[in-house]
């Protein structure tokens, strides 16, 4: 008798199953929370107002805060589901593997871009 590929640890019930796609319905709202934090960020240094320099700079860095702090939680919360489904024999072994060496990547990329462009801004503030 031939065993499948990766043998699950834990059956997937239907009530499991309902409770894995409201977790991921959560992390969608999540994740277009994501979007629109990264968007006031982009937008409080790019568009012109009447709020000071100094204010547009605290703008940025509350929203992307909140942009990082967000993704930390998307990031958890999707590796916990691709985890659970990956236990379930639903994905293969490599999924949650490759999920957070391409996160951790991607995350570094992002603080050093929102570094970079908080440099810029003291230096342009400062000159």
């Amino acid at each position: 008798m031939d065993e499948p590929p990766f043998p699950s640890t834990t059956p997937l019930t239907a009530e499991d199953a309902t409770e894995h796609l409201n977790n991921l319905q959560k992390l969608d709202e999540e994740i277009i929370a994501l979007l629109s934090h990264a968007s006031k960020s982009l937008r409080s240094l790019n568009e012109p107002t009447t709020q000071s320099a100094e204010q547009a700079k605290q703008d940025f860095q509350t929203h992307a805060s909140n942009f990082f702090a967000g993704l930390e939680s998307v990031t958890i919360g999707l590796r916990k589901e691709a985890k659970a489904l990956q236990d379930a024999n639903v994905l293969g072994s490599t999924v949650t593997t490759k999920a957070e060496w391409v996160g951790r990547q991607k995350e570094k990329e992002g603080i050093a871009a929102a570094e970079a462009v908080l440099r810029k801004l003291k230096t342009d503030a400062d000159d």
